[in-house]
């Protein structure tokens, strides 16, 4: 309620009562009182429930927010084979800073980018995560007295820059000399990305050849050489050597099985005839790879 409405209200309170205290010291019955000073007394209810501003109003239906194309999604659209690859990853990414001189909604590209990495195979490419360091601008971002050095200074842009190192460490890349000219060209010394950059170099170099079980970096597709690096992988005894049986299949003429034939445990036949001996075995995982 308002002040100017508050002022009508107690004027009319003042004239209802005034007209029945007249009316009661002359001696007047109730039912003779003016129905102007009656209807001054009940304008309070009148003005109260009439105020629109004090009724509740109904809640409004919760709509779904319809699906927005991301931003410089075109840009990342097939290539003419059909096919992903790098090459249409890296023009995709050389056209927008071409188009973009300004380098405006930058982040935005990156976090699509960095999304659409493994897509096209590149998650593991050092060349390509440096390419998308170079999308920021330059000389920009950097602190220049104390107070910004103190706070975070430009916060999304350096949040950003520790994303792109995060997923070069979840994919086990490490950064060379090339990031860290970057990351100091763009953040300077004394940022949040660059303090990343110092402790991924120094933890990569000392647990680069802490595991005692080295898996190749391109797996094989065949099962049974799956099964074999899992074999050697589950197996603390570094001498040990990993046997392979076959046995064949359950169609086969042969109705008896020989121990001494080759076979293998797993939970899936391949095309060189070898039957699981443990049909709903669970095997262990070899980075995206599982067996069993």
């Amino acid at each position: 309620m308002s002040w100017a409405q508050a002022i009508l209200l107690a004027r009319s309170l003042s004239r209802g009562w005034a007209g029945v205290r007249g009316a009661a010291l002359k001696g007047a019955p109730i039912s003779q009182v003016s129905p102007l000073a009656l209807r001054g007394l009940h304008g309070s209810a009148a003005t109260h429930s009439s105020d629109p501003s004090l009724v509740p109003r109904p809640p409004e239906p919760t709509r779904r927010p319809a699906k927005v194309q991301a931003l410089h999604e075109e840009l990342f659209g097939q290539a003419a084979g059909g096919e992903r690859e790098k090459a249409s990853f890296v023009k995709a990414v050389q056209d927008f800073t071409r188009h973009n001189v300004h380098r405006r909604g930058h982040v935005d590209f990156i976090y699509l980018a960095l999304r659409k990495m493994r897509q096209y195979g590149v998650e593991r490419d050092l060349a390509v995560y440096n390419l998308l360091l170079d999308i920021f601008p330059k000389e920009v971002f950097r602190p220049r007295n104390i107070i910004q050095r103190i706070f975070l200074h430009y916060p999304r842009q350096q949040e950003c820059g520790i994303a792109v190192l995060e997923q070069m460490e979840n994919h086990g890349v490490m950064p060379n000399q090339e990031t860290e000219f970057l990351l100091i060209q763009i953040f300077g010394r004394k940022s949040y990305p660059m303090l990343k950059f110092l402790r991924m170099r120094l933890w990569f170099s000392r647990f680069k050849n802490v595991n005692p079980f080295p898996l190749p970096r391109d797996l094989p597709q065949d099962p049974v050489d799956l099964a074999t690096l899992g074999l050697r992988h589950m197996e603390p005894d570094l001498s040990a050597r990993v046997t392979t049986y076959q046995m064949p299949l359950a169609n086969d003429s042969i109705g008896a099985l020989d121990p001494n034939q080759p076979h293998i445990v797993g939970n899936r036949g391949d095309s060189r005839g070898v039957e699981p001996l443990l049909p709903h075995a669970a095997g262990p995982g070899l980075r995206e790879e599982c067996l069993g």
